[in-house]
């Protein structure tokens, strides 16, 4: 299922990264400012993930055609999962709960990559949290489900992601690769 969507939607996100990426790109060729490559990948990587991540939870299956949805799902209480497991069945209610983890995974490790001031852990979570939130709200008004254990799924994948990007920094932190990655040489840090 999930490998259908990945085959299908690599266009789309690929497309729309880029369209985001282009006036980046653009604004650093009139200001003169030279970017490493692999700059460059990592920042069009983050949008990748974003785009992918509201493509997943907002577009894929389609939005309704009418306005208001009579459809309206809000669940607040968390873990609601383990007392009353979903319809879908047990390994399929299994299989969503990771997939809402590791959905965010990439975003704990980009969004720190990417902007400097988001490389404390409090504020890279906080803003993980805000974008769930906003998804979660959206599906809600647009006939989905908005789910309390989807924000606690989600926001760990984030948290969990944070942490993979702390191990890299600490394991590579002295490799210029990484360094031209996460923006760490003397001349991005006067830039940001």
């Amino acid at each position: 299922m999930y490998l259908g969507y990945l085959i299908y939607a690599f266009p789309v996100v690929a497309f729309l990264s880029l369209v985001c990426y282009l006036p980046v790109f653009v604004y650093d060729r009139k200001r003169d400012i030279k970017r490493p490559f692999i700059r460059h990948v990592t920042v069009y990587t983050l949008m990748g993930v974003i785009w992918s991540i509201v493509y997943l939870t907002i577009f894929w299956g389609g939005i309704p055609g009418h306005f208001p949805v009579e459809y309206h799902f809000l669940n607040l209480k968390p873990f609601i999962w383990i007392t009353e497991p979903y319809e879908m069945g047990f390994s399929n209610m299994v299989e969503q709960l990771l997939m809402n983890i590791m959905m965010f995974v990439p975003m704990g490790i980009f969004l720190p990559a990417v902007f400097p001031f988001l490389r404390r852990w409090q504020r890279t979570v906080s803003w993980i949290g805000l974008f769930v939130l906003c998804i979660e709200t959206t599906q809600y008004f647009i006939g989905r489900s908005a789910d309390i254990d989807d924000f606690i799924m989600n926001t760990v994948g984030g948290w969990t992601g944070y942490g993979l990007y702390c191990l890299f920094d600490h394991c590579f932190r002295t490799q210029s690769w990484w360094k031209n990655a996460t923006g760490a040489t003397q001349e991005e840090k006067t830039l940001v």
